[in-house]
């Protein structure tokens, strides 16, 4: 069982699923559903009769694919996120009147959760936070002081070389490590001067998120499988996993199947031995991934750690030299 701690925080309802799963839930969701003096097994079981779904898989289903639902004639809004092989959902309970105005609604949302945050570093004095950003699929890791706490964002001195990360994605990942109370919260960049990040719209993620050390490449060339003449892209290759893009069902239940399968890379053809892990989704529901876990044998393990390895020192080269012309410009 994961550590979701922290999620009691959040002025919401939760449901994590496992592998379509239930692997928690918060007390706040059955005060939202009306089913708070049920345990939480039997408020399971009550939720799936009052809303006609068999199984715990089906509701999972249900949830990737709708963004709200009625229970007993209110109307709940669903948020969804995906960590590692965690699938979060946020429930809120809302006026029907108000569904054309998401923007708005999920705003104050992120206010809401942003501002318990926010009371959580103030009150257990948390002065240095872990660091985590990604660049290229290289993780960039660093001990980041806490300059100011507002009443709905954080303020963090960070290592420069975090800033390059900013060039692909906004999103950063804050670990905090004191005696009893371990966490690790994800969060956005809202703007960044010189070397300070202001970070809000957190979320809590998966807490051994931070102990990704291995690089994990989007193939900047053209690099695919080819199964039963069909060709996919890869959408990331890390030393024991692979990543196939895909958008439909037929193509997941193809492929989930797979043991073996060829890789492609410009002029090299490697046989891969492999075996299906999960397939992720987007906040609407849709299809983006399918993972495999890969058995190398010696051939494709060079292969793979020869490409790893020349992208690693082309990114860090990278880095060093954006690092630098940051440096010059103070």
């Amino acid at each position: 069982m994961e550590d979701f701690a922290l999620f009691d925080l959040l002025p919401n309802g939760l449901l994590v699923f496992k592998n379509k799963k239930i692997e928690y839930i918060n007390q706040h969701i059955l005060e939202l559903l009306n089913i708070s003096f049920l345990s939480k097994e039997n408020a399971i079981e009550i939720l799936l009769k009052t809303m006609d779904i068999s199984t715990q898989e089906n509701l999972y289903l249900f949830f990737a694919k709708h963004n709200y639902f009625d229970h007993n004639g209110k109307v709940v809004q669903i948020e969804h996120s995906v960590n590692d092989d965690l699938d979060i959902f946020s429930f809120m309970l809302i006026n029907s009147s108000l569904l054309k105005t998401k923007q708005s609604m999920s705003r104050s949302k992120k206010i809401n959760i942003d501002q318990k945050i926010a009371e959580h570093f103030k009150i257990k004095n948390i002065s240095k936070v872990g660091v985590l950003t990604l660049y290229k699929g290289l993780p960039l890791k660093s001990i980041g002081e806490i300059l100011r706490i507002n009443s709905d964002s954080i303020e963090i001195i960070i290592d420069s070389k975090h800033k390059i990360s900013l060039h692909e994605r906004d999103d950063i990942i804050l670990i905090m490590n004191k005696k009893r109370d371990f966490s690790v919260l994800h969060g956005y960049v809202a703007k960044n001067h010189n070397d300070i990040f202001t970070i809000n719209n957190f979320t809590l993620t998966k807490d051994n998120m931070h102990l990704r050390n291995s690089i994990r490449i989007k193939p900047e060339l053209d690099m695919s499988i080819v199964l039963n003449k069909e060709n996919y892209s890869v959408y990331d290759i890390s030393k024991n996993g692979i990543s196939i893009k895909i958008d439909n069902k037929e193509d997941e239940e193809i492929l989930k199947n797979t043991k073996s399968m060829n890789l492609f890379f410009c002029d090299e053809k490697i046989h891969i031995n492999v075996e299906y892990l999960k397939t992720v989704y987007d906040d609407s529901g849709d299809i983006i991934k399918i993972i495999f876990f890969m058995f190398n044998t010696k051939e494709t393990l060079s292969f793979i750690d020869n490409y790893l390895m020349d992208r690693q020192n082309e990114i860090i080269k990278e880095i060093h030299t954006h690092r630098k012309q940051e440096q010059n410009k103070v």
